[in-house]
């Protein structure tokens, strides 16, 4: 939750009307909806790729948000 904090608070202070705070509030929702199906598929025993992509795969969901998103921005012209 560190780095979910200090990336967050990053992307607020970046001054481009805010795309950058609206892409890793989306890379949030995205990575807490996948810790959630996670954890509810195995409570009790999860494997260490759970474990590992709970505590270290919210910067490569940021990442991937960024590029799919700004795909989808340039191709609609935004």
């Amino acid at each position: 939750m560190v780095l979910q904090v200090i990336v967050g608070i990053l992307s607020l202070m970046i001054l481009d009307g805010g795309d950058c705070a609206r892409i890793c509030g989306a890379a949030l929702l995205a990575f807490w909806a996948g810790a959630v199906v996670l954890i509810w598929r195995r409570p009790v025993t999860p494997t260490k790729t759970d474990l590992a992509l709970i505590r270290f795969g919210y910067l490569p969901v940021v990442i991937i948000a960024f590029v799919i998103i700004q795909l989808v921005w340039r191709m609609r012209g935004f």
